[in-house]
């Protein structure tokens, strides 16, 4: 607001926002408080104009290390994004964001209860759309724009969203703010990066190259995120070859990664996990790694896997991707 010349500190002066509200950002405020300042300082720009703006310079780089952990173990678009709805929750109590599925699409819906109809929810709208948009930026690449979007507000959109997003549907006056994305793209594997501005040109890996490493628990700075990322990720590999017979007890792996199964556990605490979620990890991700063979038998897959069936198996790779082993393989043939 300031970068457009809005008169920000005599308005902040004038405002029941607390004072030092830019000195401590991660404080706890009214929504509908804040949103009316937004408007009413913004005054000289439409609400849905100012939504959008405000959006686009929304940053991920605030957020907090153990949050950023836990987008970083995820190991899918679908569970990064299930991650990333958990966070965004606890950090807006007011939010409600569920998945729905349509056909081969999956709607993301994000009410703002006790908001109803207000006239600026628009604000509130497109911020919590553009942070569902970031994580499928990362997934998809920084061209990837929604099938649909649409809003409570019935705003018009502006001419700037229509050409930020020039093949998306963008509805005004609907029952939730929500997106349309293709499932297909929520089935992808994650890599170890998370975006942390809409412009794409910062990442987690770029912090850490620029800082050097940093050991897992002396510090909450990025490479403490990515270390835990490796940590993870190398226990679910060390997994993978005893899957087949039977749950490999947490003493075999300690011994293989050489620390009592004590630190082991305490390691996997402080990455944000446990010994039950990474071996359904590790589960998981020998399970796609076998379904890439078209000729592979989806039981066999299974049973390979250490999963009790078939069934056991479906519900347990859906909660993963969103999808079923069989389509999933169905998306994979056809690249995504």
């Amino acid at each position: 607001m300031r970068r457009i010349g809005m008169p920000v500190d005599r308005e902040l002066a004038r405002s029941r926002l607390p004072p030092q509200i830019e000195e401590a950002p991660d404080l706890y405020v009214s929504v509908p408080v804040a949103i009316e300042w937004i408007a009413h300082c913004g005054r000289d720009l439409a609400p849905m104009v100012l939504g959008f703006l405000g959006a686009r310079q929304a940053s991920q780089a605030s957020i907090k290390p153990a949050h950023l952990t836990e987008m970083l173990a995820a190991q899918t678009g679908y569970r990064r994004l299930e991650a990333f709805i958990r966070i965004a929750c606890r950090e807006n109590n007011g939010l409600r964001v569920s998945l729905r599925q349509e056909g081969d699409q999956t709607r993301v819906i994000c009410d703002m209860v006790h908001l109803g109809r207000h006239p600026f929810i628009c604000f509130a709208e497109w911020l919590n759309l553009q942070g569902v948009m970031s994580i499928m930026s990362d997934l998809a690449g920084p061209n990837w724009t929604p099938r649909e979007m649409t809003f409570v507000s019935r705003y018009a959109p502006p001419d700037l969203a229509r050409e930020a997003f020039p093949n998306t549907r963008i509805l005004v006056g609907q029952a939730h703010p929500s997106i349309l994305i293709d499932s297909d793209y929520l089935a992808r594997p994650c890599g170890r990066t998370v975006t942390l501005v809409d412009t794409g040109s910062t990442t987690v890996s770029d912090a850490v190259s620029a800082t050097g490493p940093v050991s897992l628990g002396q510090g909450s700075g990025p490479g403490d995120q990515i270390e835990a990322w490796d940590f993870l990720n190398l226990l679910r590999m060390i997994l993978q070859p005893y899957l087949n017979g039977g749950r490999p007890g947490l003493s075999l792996v300690a011994e293989i990664v050489g620390m009592s199964a004590r630190t082991l556990q305490r390691r996997l605490q402080q990455s944000g996990s446990s010994y039950s979620q990474i071996l359904r990890e590790a589960r998981f991700d020998l399970a796609r790694s076998l379904l890439d063979d078209s000729g592979a038998k989806i039981i066999d897959v299974a049973m390979t896997a250490g999963y009790d069936s078939q069934q056991h198996f479906t519900r347990a790779f859906r909660r993963f991707t969103g999808l079923t082993p069989t389509r999933y393989r169905r998306a994979k043939a056809g690249k995504f």
